[in-house]
Formats: structure tokens, C-alpha cells, sequence
């Protein structure tokens, strides 16, 4: 009876065969693993941005104006709104009956996180609000935030397209204007270098409408 036996070269190139089919394995299961995990990572910051969108969506779109009295009794209007930052009063859905419908808020981005202060009750300095002041988380990792409003020129010479303004500020001091903008732009940039604009209407803002009462901006304002 003939006895089998393997070479050394045999063996050698088994083993060579089973480390290169073992590192092929290895090599799939890392990138697996690696995909999975960038596919949980966009999944929960996908889910953040539709809770951030939500957050934001539901402010800009029920923007209304508002004024306050100030200590000689002039109406004020409620709106204050810069490149950076943004307060306004805006329509809420009913949580309870003594808070009401209306919401005075504002954004606050402060060590990379996103915030809205808000009130229930209307106010002219955050140190009069008391404990009806809250505070809500909207977002973590943001660089900076930028805002743009729309606004209509007095033009009537010029096309639709041109009488659309896009402004820095909204300058309510010093003027008779007590309107909001026909539109709000917030971009956020990430400290993970993204970049995102969320784009709204403000309440009852359309094609040829707006709430409230309200006058174009004059042509040497734009």
C-alpha cells in the first residue's frame, strides 16, 4: 500500500492559499463594518436634520407681526432680525391654555450648539421674562449661522424678479415699518465643514399676499 504524503512546497502554498482567502475575508468585513457605519451616521444625522427641519419649519412659517408697548408707551415692534441672529413672535400649535397660541422667540448659538430661547408672554429684555423663559436644543456642531430676509421694492417699473430684495437686516428702529419679512433664509454651517439652507415663507406670505399691514420698501432703503 503506497503512502500519501505532501511537500513542503505543498504546505507552503496551502497556507498561502488560506492567508490570502483569509484576508480577502478580513478585508470585506472591514469595509462592511466601515459602510455600516457611515450608513448609521448619515441615518442619525439625517434624522437630526428632519427634527432640526421641523424645529425651524414650524418657526419661520408662522413668523407674525407683533408689537409691544415700550416704558413712553410707543408700540414697538417685537421683530429684531440681523445677519446672526433672529427674534420674532410666531404663531404655536395649543399645549395648553394658559400659555396660548403665540410663541416669542428667539435663536441662540453658543458653543457650537443651536438653541431657541423662547417665552409664552411677550417682553421687550430677556431679563423681564422671570421663569417663563425656556430653552430649547435645535442642533450640536454648528460653526455659524447666517440669516437673509426678503424683501419688496416700491418699484413698479421693474419685473417681479428685480423687485425681489434679499437683505441683511430688517430695520424696524427708527421706522414706521411693524411688518416681517415676506421670507427667512437661515444657513448653518457645521464645524465638519457642511453647509445647509433651510428657506421659508412667513405667515400668510404668497405670490401677491402678506399678513398684516404693510408697505414696500422705499427705493433709497434698498
Amino acid at each position: 500500500m503506497k503512502k500519501s504524503s505532501f511537500t513542503f512546497l505543498e504546505i507552503i502554498i496551502a497556507v498561502s492559499i488560506f492567508m490570502l482567502v483569509a484576508l480577502a475575508l478580513f478585508a470585506y468585513s472591514l469595509e462592511t463594518s466601515r459602510s455600516w457605519e457611515k450608513i448609521v451616521t448619515e441615518r442619525n444625522r439625517f434624522s437630526e436634520l428632519l427634527a432640526l427641519d421641523r424645529s425651524i419649519s414650524a418657526m419661520l412659517e408662522n413668523i407674525i407681526p407683533f408689537t409691544w408697548p415700550d416704558e413712553d408707551g410707543r408700540s414697538v415692534p417685537f421683530i429684531i432680525a440681523s445677519q446672526d441672529s433672529l427674534r420674532c413672535a410666531y404663531i404655536h400649535r395649543l399645549n395648553d391654555e394658559i400659555e396660548g397660541c403665540l410663541r416669542f422667540a428667539e435663536f441662540l448659538l453658543e458653543d457650537g450648539k443651536l438653541h431657541i430661547v423662547y417665552s409664552d408672554r411677550p417682553f421687550l429684555h430677556w431679563d423681564q421674562v422671570g421663569e417663563r423663559k425656556k430653552t430649547a436644543l435645535l442642533a450640536e456642531g454648528v460653526e455659524s449661522i447666517r440669516f437673509r430676509y426678503a424683501d419688496w421694492s416700491a418699484d413698479n417699473s421693474s419685473d417681479w424678479e428685480q423687485r425681489l430684495l434679499w437683505l441683511d437686516q430688517w430695520e424696524t428702529e427708527n421706522s414706521e415699518r411693524k411688518d416681517v419679512p415676506l421670507a427667512v433664509m437661515l444657513t448653518i454651517n457645521w464645524q465638519d465643514g457642511r453647509t445647509e439652507s433651510w428657506l421659508r415663507r412667513t405667515m400668510g406670505s404668497g405670490f401677491r399676499e402678506r399678513f398684516g399691514k404693510w408697505e414696500p420698501l422705499p427705493d433709497d432703503k434698498r
